[in-house]
C-alpha cells in the first residue's frame, strides 16, 4: 500500500519552482515589514519613546485583536470575489501588501511633543492600520498557497518555500537594525558606551524608509509571477460553486464561521498553533529586553544572538520537508516542538547561571556564543510551526471534501489567523503589562537587577509552557498522510 502511494506522490509537479519562489519574494517583503513591527514596537516604545509597558500592551493588543476579528470577513471577501482581472485572490495580496509598506513608515515618525496619551493613540491608530493590511494579504495568500497544488507532498514543499523567505524576511531586520541603531549609540570620551543605539527614535525612522523600498519591489514581482494561477483558480471557483449550487451571504458566514471548530482536528490544529505560536510571541515581545537587561550583551552580540535562532528557524525548513515526507506531518510536528523543548530548557538553566555568563560575554565578543547552541535547537524547532500547519490544514479540507460545498479555504485559513492573533494579543498584553508590574523603568538604559531577573524568568518560563501545550494538543490530533493522499488522487482523476 505504501508503494503504491509513493508512486502516486512522485508525480510531476503542479506548480513551477519560479511560481513558488515568486510567493516566497511576496512574504519576503509581507514580513521585513510586519517582522519589523512585531519585533520592535514593544522595544521601540517603551526603550526609546518612553511610553508604559502597560499602554504599549493594550496598543499592540488592540491592533492584534481588530486584525484578528477582521479575518473571517477577509476570508469570506476573498473566497467569494468575482474579479475578472485579479481573480478573487490577487487583488487583496497586492493592495494589503502597498496599504501595509505605507502605513509602515508613518507608524515609526511618532510626534515626541506628544503626551503620552497622545503617543499611545498614535500607536494603536497605527498598530490598528497596520494589522488591517496584515490580514488583507496574508489571509488570501495563504488560501492561494493551498490552492496552487492538490499534490500531498507539493502543498508542503510550497509551504516550506514561503516559509523560508518568511524567515529570511524577519531575520534581515535583525541583522540590520544594529547597523542604523549604533550609528546612534553615545560613547564618552573613553570609548565608553553611554547610551545605545536602540534607546534612539531616529535608527528605527530610518531603517524604515530602507524596508518599505524593498518591500515594494518584492509585492510587485510576486504579483507578475504568479499571476498566470489566477485564470486556472478561477476555473476551479467556478467548478466548485455549479456544484455547491449557493452562495452563503456575509452575515451567515460570520454566523457559522465557528462552526469550523466543530472538526476535532481543526481545534487540534488551530488551537496548538496559537498556543505554541506563544513561545514566537514572547521572544519577539521580551526578547531585546531579555537581551539588553537579563544577558548583558552590547548591540552586536544582541543582534547575533537573535539572527542565530532564526538562522536555524530557516535551516530547519529542507529537514521538516524532508521529514514530512518520509512520515507524515503531524509527526514532524511533535518532532519540531520537542527540539523547541530542549533549546528552551536549556536557557532556562544558562538563566541562572547568568552572572558568570555575563561576565564571561564581557570579555570578547565571541564569547556571546555560549548562548547560540541552545537559542540555535530552539530556533530550528521553532520553525516547524511556519510550515506544517497550514499544510495540515489543507489535509483536513481534503478530507472535509465530501461534506463542505462551496470554497472554504480562506475561511479555513482565516480561523487559524484568528486564533493565533488573539492568543498573540493576549499575550502581548500580559508581557507588557509585567513589565510595569516587575517595576520596568520606561526609556531607562538602567535597570535593576530584579527587574532583569523578573523578566528573564517570565520569558523562559512562558515558552516553555507555550512549547509544552503545543505538544500536547498536537499529539492528539489525527491526519493520515495515507487517508489523505488517497482522497487527493481521487479527486484528481475525478
Amino acid at each position: 500500500m505504501n508503494g503504491m502511494i509513493d508512486a502516486n506522490i512522485r508525480k510531476k509537479p503542479q506548480v513551477k519552482n519560479s511560481h513558488k519562489i515568486a510567493l516566497g519574494v511576496g512574504d519576503f517583503g509581507y514580513s521585513l515589514i510586519s517582522s519589523t513591527v512585531a519585533t520592535y514596537i514593544m522595544t521601540f516604545g517603551t526603550m526609546a519613546v518612553g511610553v508604559s509597558g502597560t499602554l504599549m500592551g493594550v496598543a499592540v493588543a488592540i491592533g492584534t485583536i481588530f486584525d484578528a476579528a477582521s479575518d473571517p470577513i477577509v476570508g469570506y471577501l476573498s473566497d467569494n470575489s468575482r474579479n475578472r482581472f485579479f481573480g478573487k485572490r490577487h487583488g487583496f495580496m497586492l493592495f494589503g501588501l502597498l496599504l501595509l509598506v505605507l502605513t509602515s513608515v508613518f507608524i515609526w515618525a511618532v510626534p515626541p511633543d506628544f503626551s503620552p496619551i497622545g503617543q499611545f493613540i498614535w500607536f494603536a491608530v497605527g498598530l490598528t492600520l497596520i494589522r488591517t493590511w496584515n490580514t488583507l494579504y496574508y489571509t488570501p495568500v495563504g488560501a492561494f498557497s493551498v490552492e496552487m497544488s492538490d499534490d500531498y507532498n507539493e502543498r508542503t514543499t510550497i509551504q516550506a518555500v514561503r516559509s523560508i523567505f518568511y524567515i529570511i524576511g524577519m531575520i534581515l531586520p535583525i541583522v540590520l537594525m544594529g547597523i542604523f541603531q549604533n550609528k546612534y549609540t553615545v560613547y564618552d570620551e573613553a570609548g565608553k558606551v553611554l547610551v545605545k543605539g536602540q534607546f534612539s527614535v531616529q535608527g528605527y525612522i530610518d531603517f524604515s524608509y530602507v524596508a518599505a523600498s524593498i518591500a515594494i519591489i518584492c509585492t510587485v514581482y510576486m504579483f507578475v509571477m504568479t499571476f498566470s494561477n489566477v485564470p486556472r483558480i478561477r476555473a476551479k471557483q467556478l467548478k466548485d460553486e455549479q456544484q455547491a449550487q449557493t452562495r452563503k451571504k456575509l452575515k451567515d458566514v460570520l454566523i457559522d464561521f465557528f462552526n469550523v471548530l466543530k472538526n476535532k482536528d481543526m481545534r487540534y490544529i488551530i488551537f496548538g498553533y496559537s498556543t505554541a505560536m506563544v513561545a514566537a510571541t514572547l521572544i519577539i515581545t521580551l526578547g531585546f529586553h531579555v537581551f539588553t537587561f537579563t544577558f548583558v550583551t552590547t548591540t552586536t552580540q544582541m543582534y547575533t544572538l537573535m539572527g542565530g535562532l532564526l538562522f536555524m528557524t530557516i535551516a530547519g525548513q529542507p529537514v521538516w520537508m524532508i521529514l514530512s515526507k518520509k512520515t507524515d506531518k503531524k509527526k514532524t510536528m511533535l518532532i519540531g516542538l520537542f527540539l523547541s523543548f530542549i533549546g528552551a530548557f536549556a536557557l532556562l538553566i544558562m538563566f541562572f547561571f547568568r552572572k558568570p555568563i555575563n561576565d564571561f560575554m564581557a570579555q570578547k565578543f565571541i564569547n556571546m556564543a555560549v548562548l547560540l547552541p541552545p537559542l540555535m535547537i530552539a530556533g530550528m524547532g521553532t520553525g516547524v510551526l511556519y510550515s506544517m500547519p497550514l499544510a495540515l490544514i489543507g489535509d483536513v479540507i481534503a478530507k472535509q471534501s465530501k461534506e463542505i460545498k462551496g470554497e472554504k479555504t480562506g475561511t479555513y485559513a482565516g480561523m487559524m489567523t484568528l486564533a493565533y492573533k488573539t492568543s498573540q494579543a493576549l499575550t502581548q498584553l500580559v508581557a507588557g503589562t509585567a513589565l510595569d508590574v516587575m517595576g520596568f523603568k520606561e526609556g531607562s538604559p538602567v535597570q535593576t537587577e530584579q527587574v532583569a531577573s523578573s523578566i528573564g524568568l517570565f520569558l523562559f518560563i512562558g515558552i516553555i509552557l507555550a512549547i509544552s501545550g503545543g505538544i500536547f494538543i498536537y499529539s492528539r490530533l489525527k491526519v493520515s498522510k495515507e487517508e489523505v493522499t488517497k482522497i487527493l488522487e481521487e479527486q484528481n482523476n475525478a
